[in-house]
């Protein structure tokens, strides 16, 4: 008697799960996890500061508010924010099977565009300068306080790194990187998308007043407008990073000559 073979018809292709975009209300919420991140660090970072100040239930309204703006606080706050706002990113793109980089739009920026970015932050913040002047619109004292209370610590150092790389990077990466891509495909589309960023950027900036508010609407159309056309989110974290290094250079020539 013959054996009867009897076949078995290949597996069906399993095919890879393709890979997504987060658009407006997934883009949000991963940006309001981000936002948190960033809050956890700087609140961890204070309380740190208070228990090593001593009991906090002696300490008045005042000293707290105190310990609070203490620019080696800020900028240590900063710091520790930014990998976990980059883990929380990191993650969404990962959810996504998207590249980090490439989600991001973390391109190196051309000579031109970079010379343009920087050129046009700088007269941007000259300009707005003179306004304040011309309006008696004194500096922020959230600003001039980070300054002077870093530099009593000796702690100016840490300062422009929170200031001036820290934050950029976080902030950037939210905004023009993580909110950028998957608005800019919703319903608002990259003009949209650029004004609401914006808005949300210099909102979520308490701790100046309405006519600074205004200040950073206007720079996150800059930054908006950069990054859009030159598809480089780098971009926008260099001139967000030269722009608040001239703002601590214009604090630092104020306070020793005026």
């Amino acid at each position: 008697m013959s054996s009867i073979e009897i076949s078995t018809p290949p597996p069906l292709p399993v095919s890879a799960r393709a890979p997504r975009t987060w658009y407006f209300l997934g883009s949000a919420v991963i940006a309001v996890l981000a936002y948190a991140a960033l809050n956890l660090a700087h609140m961890v970072v204070i309380v740190e500061a208070v228990v090593r100040v001593g009991d906090p239930s002696m300490m008045t309204q005042a000293q707290l508010h105190a310990l609070v703006t203490r620019g080696g606080n800020v900028a240590l706050g900063a710091i520790v924010a930014c990998p976990l706002v980059l883990t929380v990113l990191w993650a969404a793109t990962r959810i996504a099977r998207q590249s980090f980089t490439e989600y991001l739009a973390l391109n190196w920026p051309s000579r031109d565009e970079l010379v343009h970015g920087l050129a046009i932050s700088f007269a941007f913040l000259v300009g707005w300068l003179l306004l304040s002047y011309l309006t008696g619109q004194p500096t922020p004292r959230f600003v001039i306080d980070s300054y002077r209370t870093a530099q009593a610590d000796g702690l100016l150092w840490l300062l422009v790194i929170g200031f001036c790389v820290a934050a950029p990077i976080a902030e950037e990466f939210v905004v023009r990187g993580m909110l950028y891509r998957g608005w800019s495909r919703s319903f608002l589309g990259p003009l949209g998308t650029i004004v609401l960023s914006s808005a949300l950027w210099a909102l979520i900036h308490t701790q100046y007043s309405w006519y600074f508010v205004s200040e950073i609407f206007l720079l996150g159309l800059i930054f908006g407008q950069l990054r859009r056309r030159s598809g480089s989110t780098w971009l926008t974290v260099i001139t967000h990073g030269f722009f608040n290094l001239a703002v601590l250079g214009y604090v630092a020539l104020r306070l020793a000559y005026f």
